[in-house]
């Protein structure tokens, strides 16, 4: 029977994954709900698109981390009875864990590497889905699989049961506990550090990877006249939180896990500590996407962002798509408008309606500016000229 200091830790366990599970299965219905509304109307005013191969492997870890959560949750029935007792309940926490924790691994691993090859190697990926479908298709098959071979071939053995506070693996299969989820888990971890630091270097130095004769080598962005925007190299550097995240809530729990596998005794505190922080990783990453991520979530059509036609000047020179003043104008919508014509970050899609509309309002400034003709009458010095 657990005593009181068992049961509240299970507590603050559960209120953590409750947490996560509440904000991120939040987050997937406001995501739905937009997307079906963009659908029925055209002209909605919040969307979501999956418009980058980032949205995708979004969309995988948040369904990792409801899964995730409610394995976590199920500790609430183990609070109630004071005791883990066997069973189907069990044997689905087991499960829940198992591909909640691998799934969210490797959906995070895809993040990283997508985003290692765009801001490292300045890969411009295609605009079609097939290589994220792909992807994720690949965890997933691979999660089933996982958990679809364990049972069966350890079927009528207590693979999945009581593992004293909760159920998953149990001790008698140390192996696959470390090699049919830990490890995976510490793999992500280790090259989310690697390869953030890695972009890390390549951001503060403005330098970009060159493949040549097998050789990689980092030169200056100048060199290769793919100068980083100023709006991406801030997106990059808020993304460098993100493997600090992952780490800070993968480590302690792998620390006191190898720490009970290699026979030490770890004291309850740390064991509670370690899976709070664990279990809340869906809060975390929903609240680190939304902050660093922003066109991840559906946005709202503002007509401030739109460059209106009323819009006038008092006198303006000659614009070319060169100009100092389109450039930064250009560069003004990307950040608003999530224009991503010019970054790696994402795949190459047709310019939006909206950038269509400043490239014609552009050439009508460079006309308007242009040296009148014999049949053509000069304003007066004080007229205004329409955008």
């Amino acid at each position: 029977m657990f005593g009181f200091g068992v049961r509240l830790g299970l507590v603050f366990i559960v209120q953590a994954a409750s947490l996560s599970a509440i904000t991120v299965s939040g987050l997937l219905v406001y995501i739905a709900y937009t997307s079906a509304l963009s659908r029925i109307k055209a002209n909605a005013a919040r969307k979501w698109t999956t418009a980058t191969h980032v949205h995708w492997y979004f969309l995988s870890l948040l369904l990792s981390e409801v899964i995730q959560a409610v394995g976590g949750i199920i500790d609430a029935r183990w609070i109630a009875e004071a005791m883990v007792t066997e069973g189907l309940t069990c044997k689905a926490q087991g499960v829940l864990k198992q591909a909640g924790d691998v799934g969210a691994a490797l959906a995070s691993l895809a993040i990283a590497l997508h985003t290692f090859f765009a801001l490292v190697f300045r890969w411009r990926p295609s605009a079609n889905n097939r290589l994220p479908i792909f992807v994720l298709t690949a965890i997933w098959v691979f999660l089933i699989l996982l958990v679809s071979i364990s049972l069966g071939t350890h079927k009528g053995k207590d693979y999945y049961g009581n593992t004293q506070f909760w159920c998953w693996i149990t001790e008698q299969y140390p192996v696959q506990r470390i090699v049919l989820e830990y490890m995976w888990m510490w793999i992500t971890a280790f090259l989310n550090f690697v390869l953030y630091t890695l972009i890390a270097f390549v951001i503060f130095t403005d330098r970009t990877a060159v493949v040549a004769d097998w050789r990689i080598r980092f030169v200056k962005t100048t060199e290769e006249g793919q100068s980083v925007p100023g709006w991406e190299k801030r997106l990059a550097l808020k993304m460098l939180v993100y493997p600090a995240i992952y780490t800070i809530t993968v480590l302690p729990i792998a620390v006191t896990r190898w720490l009970g596998f290699t026979g030490h005794q770890v004291p309850w505190a740390a064991t509670v500590c370690a899976d709070v922080v664990f279990a809340s990783s869906g809060y975390l990453n929903v609240i680190l996407f939304t902050l660093t991520r922003p066109r991840l979530l559906p946005y709202r059509r503002n007509k401030e962002h739109s460059f209106s036609t009323n819009s006038r000047i008092i006198s303006s020179p000659p614009l070319s798509p060169h100009s100092t003043f389109h450039s930064r104008i250009t560069s003004q919508a990307s950040d608003t408008m999530g224009d991503s014509r010019n970054s790696p970050f994402f795949p190459s899609t047709p310019l939006p309606l909206s950038s269509l509309k400043l490239q014609q309002e552009d050439e009508s400034i460079r006309k308007s500016s242009s040296p009148p003709s014999e049949s053509t009458a000069v304003p007066a010095t004080g007229d205004m000229i329409s955008m």
